[in-house]
């Protein structure tokens, strides 16, 4: 289903008279956030702040050490979750859940919060939820549909979820995809005109495509085509230094900063996203990229299809390095560049800002509260 047919909402002018309990993996005030779902969520809490909403952040456990010491972490952490509840005067509770292995404390805090008359909203974020769905067994599945069920509104990161949600509960998803604050972003500075600029940025390992990657600059290469990679991420030294003994010529400035990745972005000329990793959703990075005009060259995984729309290129699943670089060279040869960058850049402003997505998240939120008994 096109983004038209979501539950979108109309910017609203915010007002500051709502309570939030935001429930999920949030990073602490000042820490620095694990992966692109707790960043996301602390981009909405600080925007839904900015705007004059109240939110009181409800933290998951993260315990530390072995296994069992981890499940006694678990189990308090989420037991105190439910207790916090009754303690907050809040008057929605947002819900961004992991769903797996967590779906029955989900479905525990959700019926909580209805049960002391809050509006309940379940955010289901990543885009690993049919996979688990359908591989989990029927208990799992009872629980979900029923942790669906509980919420007033399900929200989604992905357009895909949303006839999954129709069929489920009788109602439209709630759209809200990963968002970057676009109007703080850096103009795009003038890459090479003669050297394509390849980049890779993201988790060095081999389920998120890094191998197809340097496999498709040494086609390029090897086409005759004046080429250069930047590979920018963390990954294990042992793979790290294979790759470079394999595949020779790339750049490799390791883990940088995001100016640093803005600016890497803003001078490159293709974001290759060939990745295959069970758990992609709508990545960071490929927003970053399209907002900074590098266009996306990517694998038909996640929610890559719905975020890239016309803005760029989705390769099948399993394409080859050689699809990719026969991709790159036909529209680098025939002058499409220049329309799909300055198309993904004008999609993210569109529909991928923070300003944009968190407005229509607090349309929701009045929405909801609107229609209280």
């Amino acid at each position: 289903m096109g983004v038209a047919g979501m539950a979108w909402c109309q910017e609203p002018a915010i007002g500051a008279t709502m309570k939030i309990l935001f429930c999920g993996p949030i990073p602490l005030a000042g820490a620095t956030p694990h992966g692109g779902y707790e960043a996301c969520n602390r981009r909405t809490i600080d925007a839904l702040r900015a705007s004059g909403v109240d939110v009181s952040e409800q933290y998951y456990p993260q315990p530390k050490g072995g296994a069992l010491a981890k499940l006694r972490g678990y189990v308090n952490g989420f037991a105190s979750l439910l207790r916090q509840i009754p303690a907050n005067d809040g008057d929605v509770y947002h819900l961004t859940g992991l769903y797996k292995h967590f779906i029955l404390a989900e479905w525990l805090l959700l019926r909580k919060a209805r049960r002391q008359r809050l509006k309940v909203i379940y955010d289901v974020r990543a885009g690993s939820m049919y996979k688990h769905y359908k591989r989990l067994g029927p208990m799992y599945r009872w629980l979900f549909r029923r942790a669906l069920r509980a919420a007033d509104l399900v929200m989604v990161e992905g357009t895909d979820y949303d006839p999954f949600v129709r069929e489920v509960t009788g109602r439209p998803s709630f759209y809200l995809p990963n968002h970057i604050p676009v109007s703080a972003m850096p103009q795009r500075t003038a890459g090479s005109v003669s050297t394509l600029e390849l980049v890779y940025i993201g988790r060095v390992n081999v389920e998120k495509g890094v191998e197809t990657a340097l496999q498709t600059y040494l086609a390029l290469k090897a086409s005759g085509i004046d080429c250069s990679l930047t590979v920018a991420g963390p990954g294990s030294p042992e793979l790290v230094a294979r790759l470079q003994q394999q595949y020779p010529g790339a750049h490799w400035p390791g883990p940088i900063p995001s100016d640093q990745v803005l600016a890497l972005l803003g001078r490159s000329h293709i974001f290759l996203f060939p990745t295959r990793h069970p758990g992609e959703g709508h990545s960071n990075a490929l927003t970053e990229a399209m907002a900074m005009g590098c266009v996306p060259v990517a694998t038909d995984n996640g929610f890559n299809k719905s975020v890239i729309g016309t803005a760029g290129i989705v390769l099948p699943f399993d394409a080859p390095a050689r699809d990719y670089a026969d991709a790159i060279a036909s529209l680098w040869a025939n002058g499409r560049w220049e329309q799909l960058s300055a198309a993904a850049a004008e999609r993210t402003r569109q529909h991928f800002s923070t300003e944009k997505a968190v407005a229509r998240l607090a349309s929701a939120y009045t929405n909801l509260l609107d229609v209280r008994p």
